[in-house]
């Protein structure tokens, strides 16, 4: 669980923010803010994250089994192809066993269904989110909510540097408490993906960009794959963010897809209940796998 104190200094820093505002609005001396509201809205979001943080660990839990699937056959090269079908099938068998059921064919990007890669994979982009979903909700969700999430992939899109990028995502999280719960929630899950995403890809990204491939790689390293047979190919810059610009890299496009497949599957489905929330990790998942795989093409 990652609520800590951390969040009672956002809350009590956005509630001063707040009375600040209306001070300077009257004549009136200032009131500190109520304690009893700070702790209610501190309760709010403890309660969000541990109904909502299993999503993270899905995601990172989803990502190492793929991975253990791609890295099967002794390091045989793949082609793309083959590549993207291991990758899908993968991403159905883990949601399969983690989620008791099947992922919600309607409501995911078709190339997962098809076990095929996306329309955009390997793309100059380097991105792959729901190139098959219409931006339109089948039950909708308020602008406020939006407002945070779309706050979330601005975020993945625009930071400097780790520090950034956690700030500023728990400081959206702490004002989903003001939503409604369901759409707290949906908040918390596009934050929770983008989260458990930087811790992700900053350990591992380097072993999926080394995944042997049928032609050469476009960005690639010298390193141990998981079966620890050695992969020798052009060497280039890690895309850690503590080795240079991540949000020129694509370490930082990665993240982005990751939080933008999570917000967009959430806007279309969460309102749904459980079938969305289904809908929206299942997405995300093979929306960060995709992006990560298209590094290689």
């Amino acid at each position: 669980m990652r609520t800590t104190l951390k969040y009672f200094a956002i809350l009590a820093s956005t509630a001063g923010a707040a009375l600040i505002s209306a001070s300077c609005a009257s004549d009136g001396p200032a009131t500190a803010p109520a304690t009893t509201d700070i702790a209610v809205a501190q309760t709010k979001l403890k309660d969000l994250h541990d109904k909502y943080d299993w999503i993270g660990q899905y995601h990172t839990d989803g990502l190492a089994y793929v991975y253990s699937q791609l890295t099967k056959d002794n390091g045989k090269p793949k082609s793309r192809a083959d590549i993207c079908k291991i990758a899908a099938k993968a991403t159905k068998e883990f949601h399969l066993m983690a989620r008791k059921g099947s992922v919600p064919a309607g409501l995911v990007d078709p190339s997962l269904n098809n076990e095929v890669c996306p329309d955009d994979f390997g793309s100059t982009r380097k991105t792959v989110i729901l190139s098959g979903t219409n931006r339109s909700p089948r039950s909708e969700l308020s602008s406020e909510a939006m407002n945070l999430m779309d706050q979330i992939v601005n975020i993945a899109n625009s930071s400097t540097s780790r520090y950034a990028y956690v700030a500023g995502v728990e400081n959206v999280e702490a004002q989903a408490v003001y939503l409604p719960p369901d759409e707290a929630g949906a908040v918390i899950a596009v934050g929770s993906v983008a989260l458990s995403s930087v811790d992700y890809w900053e350990a591992n990204l380097s072993n999926w960009i080394s995944i042997p491939t049928s032609r050469p790689a476009a960005y690639s390293l010298t390193a141990l794959n998981m079966s620890g047979a050695i992969v020798s190919s052009v060497a280039a810059p890690s895309f850690a963010p503590r080795f240079g610009p991540w949000w020129s890299s694509p370490f930082g496009r990665v993240l982005a897809a990751d939080a933008m497949a999570a917000l967009r599957t959430a806007y279309i489905s969460w309102m749904l209940g459980p079938v969305g929330v289904d809908a929206c990790v299942a997405n995300a998942l093979w929306a960060s796998t995709a992006a990560a795989l298209s590094l290689l093409f």
